[in-house]
């Protein structure tokens, strides 16, 4: 008998596989974009919007009761028993400029603010992440794994975005231009985390307020071995903004905390 995080997870995969679809039917050399001057002039795309769209409506007509956060658009109820985080491409900017390190990501959180269920799918690739919480990270169904680098100076750290209301960004950057082996830009901090949970790269840290952006990718990595909390090391929930995220293969955590803490946005 197919138990229900196992049928949120099936679902979760084929709106993953749609959404794959779309990307790839509208991704070409400068596809056609606007700025969303609320979100930093950040671009969005007629994918964006399609993908975004195609998560509420499936939401709503299997599981009415589920409420949807998504970048583009959501369907918030109150109390509702989970919520799916959506970020429909993340990557947006590679993804207009006909690079393809963008990916589709999906998160189930309980009521608590947790997530259970995790999907990132990469259809150039062709590589889908999936993870529910206590059974293990896979891609395409092989188990995956972090690595054990314990120093940032070994370590290859994502570090993409620019705005933060947690952190001095300038100072943490320059300090990990120092630090780290060395330091991805890939402008999809889903993809960089991708790259933590099978072992190839060592953390990437987050230090914008958005928790699309983490909630499917921290728990894959969590899954895999890692570790997930907002930037200064501590819990928070991901069905509401978030004060940043580090994620991380757990070895090399506390030298980021430690880092972002050092430049920390102190209340005025």
């Amino acid at each position: 008998m197919i138990s229900a995080m196992d049928e949120y997870l099936q679902f979760a995969k084929n709106l993953a596989g749609q959404a794959g679809e779309i990307m790839l039917k509208h991704f070409q050399v400068g596809v056609a974009s606007r700025a969303k001057a609320e979100a930093g002039d950040t671009p969005v795309t007629i994918a964006d919007t399609q993908i975004n769209r195609l998560v509420v409506e499936a939401v709503r007509d299997a599981y009415p009761t589920h409420a949807v956060m998504g970048e583009e658009e959501s369907r918030l109820l109150e109390d509702a028993d989970y919520t799916w985080v959506c970020d429909p491409i993340d990557g947006t900017i590679p993804y207009t400029m006909g690079i393809p390190i963008n990916v589709f990501s999906l998160a189930l959180v309980d009521h608590e603010g947790e997530p259970v269920v995790a999907v990132v799918n990469d259809p150039y690739m062709k590589r889908l992440y999936h993870a529910v919480k206590g059974q293990g990270a896979y891609m395409n169904g092989e188990a995956i794994h972090v690595n054990r680098v314990s120093e940032l100076s070994q370590g290859y750290v994502g570090s993409s975005g620019v705005s933060s209301k947690f952190v001095r960004r300038g100072d943490v950057e320059n300090e990990l231009f120092g630090r780290a082996y060395r330091i991805l830009h890939l402008q999809c901090t889903v993809y960089e985390a991708m790259l933590v949970a099978t072992g190839q790269a060592a953390a990437t840290l987050y230090a914008s307020s958005y928790a699309h952006d983490v909630v499917a990718a921290g728990l894959i990595v969590s899954e895999a071995g890692g570790r997930i909390t907002d930037v200064f090391g501590e819990p928070q929930r991901y069905d509401r903004g978030v004060r940043g995220s580090i994620i991380s293969n757990g070895a090399v955590h506390g030298e980021l905390v430690t880092i972002a803490k050092r430049h920390q946005v102190l209340p005025a």
